[in-house]
């Protein structure tokens, strides 16, 4: 059939080639195939026996003949010969032009299938719906009687299987054929007398494909009873198929990351503005004192924080700490701390800084040490008669104690932090407040910020910065600190948080 395909385009070429044998004193020139006379010149003439043949071959399959009546010789046999491979060359070049255009229009196809797939996945929005999608397209594409898709992460639990109406395959078997594919990272196809998968009753033939999902073999598509063999065609397209599904799966999976970010910052927001309104919003008037309090912290949220209890007939008290840690974890256990040393200093009928230290340490040991964290905590309380501070410091720096007339100075702790000893003997210290005195209690992300050559601001640049910042007001000190840190580690993201409290001795 290809050669009278071939006639029929080639027959003006081919008559050309006759009509030349005639003019050299042919009598017959004549096309066979396979036994079979397709066309003799002239017309008409009565077929003589050939004096020469040549066997026209495609591809070293011989589907027919050339003959030649009337002329003999080696010349003549080569030419005929020649003639005969020129229109074995036709053939194999009109074959393959064919197999190129159908090639183009299953490609065609495929591409238009796989735009279709795209455009009804495209406003899915979980694995299972997209998994049915998929599996609806690929038994159609593929021409199988029944398909199933299985995403299959590492935690079973998380597993989805999903079938066609007329799969009835046990999820168990399915998980099972998915993990083989997972291990081998490849197609799998298994034949009705495969005798490896005999416990697959009723099935003919089963493909098996991997879907890689950012990197790694977690999803499998399977199509079942081909009515035709599975070969690379099918191959090709299943393949195609199952890039289609990668890719929605990766885009599904961050989808849902996305929506996963957007409520955590919308709970770390909460969060923040919990923890802000635990804070002083309003810091009281105490007579021959300036205050100034503040706290940024390096996350939303932070382990910092700084209170003041002012209540009538009730010495005032402010505290500042700093839980181990950052973020949610450090946050939740600074309200622990807050609220344990608040209750002392409030409820207590004579708190004292250190009697409030001991008691609240007391109180959160045993959470702490079980949880493996620690606080430094600074508790002061202003005596307006004496105009002077009486505090108690459990671990926590720096604390800056600067007099009008002389030079800031870092008062070192002597106890240990809230919740590394069962009890502490913590004791009072004092410190004058008169009009210029100066107190500086801070958070280590003041000294420990870094620039963006690594190095450390320090205590004595800190020293420096409430030297050259003295004789302003108490806000305006705390503003300068937080400008002179900000400034140096520009470049560098903060580290951690960074709170202070700011108390200036005034006259009366």
């Amino acid at each position: 059939m290809m050669l009278i395909s071939s006639l029929s385009s080639q027959y003006n070429r081919i008559q050309i080639l006759a009509e030349a044998w005639l003019a050299q004193g042919a009598q017959a020139f004549s096309v066979y195939e396979r036994g079979r006379l397709l066309a003799s010149w002239p017309d008409g003439q009565r077929m003589l026996p050939p004096d020469l043949t040549a066997p026209i071959t495609r591809y070293n399959d011989v589907v027919g003949e050339l003959h030649l009546s009337g002329l003999r010789g080696e010349m003549a046999r080569q030419r005929l010969q020649a003639e005969a491979s020129l229109i074995g060359d036709i053939l194999q070049l009109e074959h393959e032009l064919q197999c190129m255009a159908a090639d183009l229009v299953t490609s065609q196809n495929q591409q238009l299938a796989l735009y279709r797939l795209t455009q009804a996945m495209r406003d899915l929005v979980t694995i299972r719906e997209s998994l049915a999608a998929i599996v609806t397209e690929a038994q159609r594409m593929l021409k199988g009687r029944a398909g199933f898709a299985i995403y299959a992460p590492a935690q079973r639990d998380d597993t989805i299987v999903v079938q066609s109406t007329e799969s009835d395959l046990d999820p168990d078997l399915i998980w099972q054929l998915s993990r083989q594919v997972q291990r081998e990272d490849r197609p799998l196809i298994i034949g009705e007398d495969d005798s490896r998968f005999s416990y697959l009753p009723g099935i003919r033939n089963l493909l098996l494909l991997p879907i890689r999902v950012r990197g790694e073999v977690i999803a499998c598509l399977g199509i079942v009873d081909r009515a035709d063999t599975i070969g690379t065609p099918e191959l090709k397209l299943g393949r195609a198929i199952a890039d289609q599904a990668s890719a929605q799966i990766e885009r599904i999976l961050l989808y849902q990351e996305m929506l996963a970010q957007a409520r955590l910052r919308s709970e770390m927001d909460r969060a923040r503005r919990v923890q802000t309104a635990l804070l002083p919003r309003v810091l009281p008037e105490i007579a021959g004192l300036e205050i100034y309090a503040a706290s940024r912290p390096a996350l939303q949220v932070g382990g910092d924080f700084f209170d003041v209890i002012n209540l009538p007939n009730h010495p005032f008290i402010f505290t500042i700490g700093d839980v181990s840690g950052k973020g949610v974890s450090a946050a939740l256990l600074m309200s622990m701390t807050r609220t344990a040393l608040h209750s002392k200093a409030r409820f207590m009928p004579a708190p004292t800084p250190a009697l409030v230290m001991r008691q609240s340490n007391a109180d959160l040991y045993h959470d702490f040490t079980r949880i493996g964290v620690f606080a430094t905590v600074f508790v002061g309380q202003y005596v307006a008669e004496q105009r002077a501070i009486t505090y108690a410091n459990a671990g926590h720096a720096p604390v800056i104690y600067r007099p009008r007339h002389g030079a800031a100075t870092l008062l070192l702790a002597g106890n240990p932090p809230i919740g590394v000893a069962t009890t502490t003997q913590v004791q009072d210290g004092y410190l004058p407040m008169e009009p210029g005195d100066l107190l500086i209690v801070a958070t280590d992300g003041f000294h420990e910020a870094r620039n963006a050559a690594d190095e450390l601001f320090g205590i004595d640049r800190l020293l420096m910065a409430v030297n050259a910042l003295a004789e302003q007001s108490a806000r305006a000190i705390a503003d300068g600190i937080f400008q002179v840190v900000e400034h140096f580690s520009a470049g560098h993201p903060q580290d951690d948080d960074q709170t202070l409290i700011v108390l200036k001795g005034a006259a009366t």
